[in-house]
């Protein structure tokens, strides 16, 4: 919870910097990761600043990469990912 926390005060979600983000399965391209911070906070990293020294983002979208890990349908199912597209290069989950 801590992590989480804290992550929700170091990014939020494009067009969502105020209040929650909606809810939305994932069939499109998924929210891009916006930082918070003042820029002044942000620390150097090879990736640029980053709110994160050891984590990075990146808004990159890779529309041939896939998610490697467990996925789940709308009724919470479990599901194997053949969609395309994802941040294949970021530290951080972009659907939150």
């Amino acid at each position: 919870d801590v992590v989480m926390n804290h992550m929700a005060n170091a990014f939020a979600f494009e067009n969502h910097r105020e209040g929650a983000t909606p809810f939305a399965m994932h069939e499109t391209q998924e929210y891009k990761l916006v930082i918070r911070d003042n820029e002044s906070e942000l620390v150097a990293t090879p990736a640029g600043p980053q709110p994160y020294a050891d984590f990075w983002y990146n808004n990159t979208w890779d529309p041939d990469g896939s998610y490697g890990g467990p996925v789940y349908g709308k009724w919470g199912e479990s599901q194997i990912d053949m969609g395309h597209g994802t941040y294949t290069w970021s530290d951080f989950h972009h659907n939150g």
